[in-house]
């Protein structure tokens, strides 16, 4: 896994928690080995969740991108806003490998991630 934060920062009389978000995943379809069928098509909730403490700021957009050879290449996947966060259907390959996820989420007060988990499921 791998994760890039942008935010805004300056100095504060006190300590304060950082405005970092992250973002959780519940893949639906999958086997107990973490596994999907090939061609298959797997709903994915996204959630992103907040550094506990961290300023309130709403999460404006989230961009979903998937890929089937290790992040050669990516290729977007709609992501549509839910009342619990977003929802997206990732088109499983029709061979065996692997799924690798990355979504680039930003907020109201500017801040953003791209987190990009390589293999994150497998197919087959």
């Amino acid at each position: 896994m791998d994760a890039v934060w942008t935010f805004r920062s300056a100095s504060t009389a006190k300590e304060q928690p950082l405005p970092l978000m992250a973002v959780r995943y519940a893949p639906a379809g999958l086997d107990d080995l973490n596994r999907a069928t090939p061609g298959s098509l797997a709903r994915l909730p996204i959630w992103i969740e907040r550094n506990p403490g961290a300023p309130k700021a709403a999460v404006e957009s989230v961009r979903l991108e998937t890929s089937s050879d290790d992040g050669t290449s990516w290729h977007r996947v709609p992501a549509v806003r839910t009342a619990s966060g977003w929802t997206a259907v990732v088109a499983n390959p029709r061979t065996p490998g692997f799924v690798s996820l990355r979504v680039t989420a930003t907020d109201t007060s500017g801040a953003g991630l791209t987190q990009t988990i390589t293999r994150a499921y497998a197919v087959g």
